[in-house]
């Protein structure tokens, strides 16, 4: 959260240092540092997932015991971040994205295991970093 945080305000900087009319820079710094926030605090109020993958299937519960199937998930590496896409029974898509280190290794060995089993699991893109 802390991230999310610093980019708002390194948003609303950007735009005060940018060449935009003096009198609207106060106005769009503003605006970009409120919605900066607002995702921040979205995020920060969003339950935890537990993904239970089953052949075709992912299973998805929260903290709240709350739980739902999602169908023909893939799973995508996208730079340094695991992206999950699904469908759920109403025919919506689903995706969530998150770092992979927030896993233990054992967790992330098993979510890649997992993918590659599946016959719709997506492809490795190459990392930002090679």
């Amino acid at each position: 959260m802390g991230a999310l945080c610093a980019l708002a305000v390194l948003a609303a900087v950007s735009v005060m240092a940018s060449g935009l009319a003096a009198q609207l820079k106060p106005l769009f710094a503003g605006i970009a540092a409120m919605t900066g926030l607002a995702l921040a605090r979205r995020e920060s109020i969003r339950p935890p997932l537990v993904l239970v993958w089953q052949g075709a299937t992912l299973a998805v519960s929260d903290a709240r015991g709350r739980r739902e199937l999602l169908f023909s998930p893939t799973l995508r590496e996208q730079g340094p971040l695991l992206r999950i896409q699904a469908r759920t029974a109403g025919g919506q898509r689903w995706s969530r994205s998150w770092w992979p280190d927030t896993l233990s290794a054992p967790g992330r060995r098993r979510l890649r295991l997992a993918a590659s089993v599946s016959p719709r699991s997506g492809i490795h893109l190459p990392s930002m970093a090679a």
